[in-house]
């Protein structure tokens, strides 16, 4: 940043007011309507109050995901600072770099997902000493962090720098699973050219940091007809990479008409989850969430000890509730009987353990916090 725009930058921040019923919103850094964000934002669109509602998009395509009431404004640049300096709220699910919040604005962190892999204070030895630092910024300025679980709260408060206050409110992200998923069915099937009455297993795996692409390979012909055999009906797999990963999709499988079909840049996460009948992942945190559904959940994870040397768990992988599968071969014996996660006593009891303590209204909670410091008088 040169001298002149850091003088601009600090003279529009001085000079822009906050204005009471303005609300920032950011998820995955831009990339979009999306995450606990989104489902929040979703109450106070709907809410009948006098909201500006603005989200921070890194390019036409995430502004092209916002829904009427809601709109766009880049995430770099003066219209940024402009639109941070002047909300009184801000709502967010990853680390803020260079937001610097006034003492009458509200800072709420939603965070992305239930920790599997270590993160924050606990991985601080791998992670880049810069981004040690202005996490411990973000977490100066932060006022309230939403959480799912006991566990995620213990974590918060003592792997986040973080002093402030934390709220388990449950995570508005999840509030979908608790709605028709005959509907989200419906429209993921027509989103990507699918016969409505078509069953889909989910192949959602997470990113590596060597950017390699061996551990995604899957017999996904394996998976569809297995799915076929145990859940019957016609299956279509969907594959969906992490948005760290999504430009090695192309030229990773080879996508069959409606039998195999890429959904990486659907836009939504969890209702591709509230769609498919089966997940498949690796260390992605959305087998936590999908699991709220009662539909199986299945780890296919072929490079444990490599990705272990780098990034280490909270819980190991074969004491989850969930079957690991390390091959094609072991991922087919437990496709032949698998079973959905209500009969599966392990993971009621995983969610006692961890005090989760989601039920479909997060997303009200966390609106009626926001409400209240709209409302409140200076």
């Amino acid at each position: 940043m040169s001298m002149l725009h850091s003088i601009a930058v600090k003279t529009v921040r001085s000079l822009t007011p906050v204005r009471k019923n303005r609300v920032v919103f950011s998820s995955y850094g831009g990339r979009g309507y999306s995450d606990s964000p989104k489902a929040i934002c979703e109450v106070l669109r709907q809410s009948g109050e006098d909201l500006d509602l603005i989200w921070l998009c890194k390019d036409e395509d995430a502004a092209g995901t916002l829904p009427e009431g809601v709109r766009a404004v880049p995430t770099t640049g003066l219209k940024k600072v402009r639109a941070m300096a002047s909300a009184k709220v801000w709502v967010d699910n990853c680390r803020k770099y260079d937001s610097h919040k006034k003492k009458n604005q509200i800072y709420m962190q939603t965070w992305h997902g239930f920790a599997l892999k270590k993160i924050e204070r606990d991985a601080e030895s791998i992670l880049e000493h810069s981004y040690v630092e202005a996490a411990k910024r973000d977490s100066a300025q932060c006022d309230v962090i939403i959480s799912g679980s006991g566990f995620m709260s213990k974590i918060y408060r003592e792997s986040f720098w973080y002093q402030g206050a934390v709220m388990n409110t449950g995570t508005p992200r999840n509030d979908i699973f608790y709605t028709d998923h005959a509907l989200l069915h419906a429209k993921v099937c027509k989103a990507l050219g699918l016969p409505e009455e078509r069953k889909l297993a989910l192949y959602a795996p997470t990113f590596r940091d060597d950017h390699s692409v061996e551990a995604y390979r899957l017999d996904a012909d394996m998976v569809r007809r297995k799915c076929e055999e145990n859940f019957k009906g016609e299956w279509t797999v969907l594959i969906r990479l992490h948005p760290n990963a999504a430009s090695q999709s192309a030229g990773l499988f080879a996508y069959d008409g409606d039998r195999l079909v890429d959904a990486t840049t659907y836009p939504d996460m969890q209702e591709l989850l509230c769609a498919a009948g089966l997940l498949i992942t690796d260390y992605s945190s959305s087998m936590f969430d999908y699991a709220l559904t009662g539909k199986p959940v299945v780890q296919f994870a072929i490079d444990i000890e490599s990705y272990q040397k780098d990034r280490d768990f909270y819980f190991p992988l074969d004491q989850l509730p969930f079957p690991l599968a390390r091959s094609d071969e072991e991922l087919e014996t437990i496709l032949t009987d698998l079973q959905p996660l209500w009969t599966n006593s392990a993971w009621a009891e995983f969610t006692r353990e961890h005090e989760f303590c989601e039920d479909g209204q997060a997303s009200i909670r966390c609106a009626a916090i926001i409400l209240q410091q709209i409302r409140k008088e200076d």
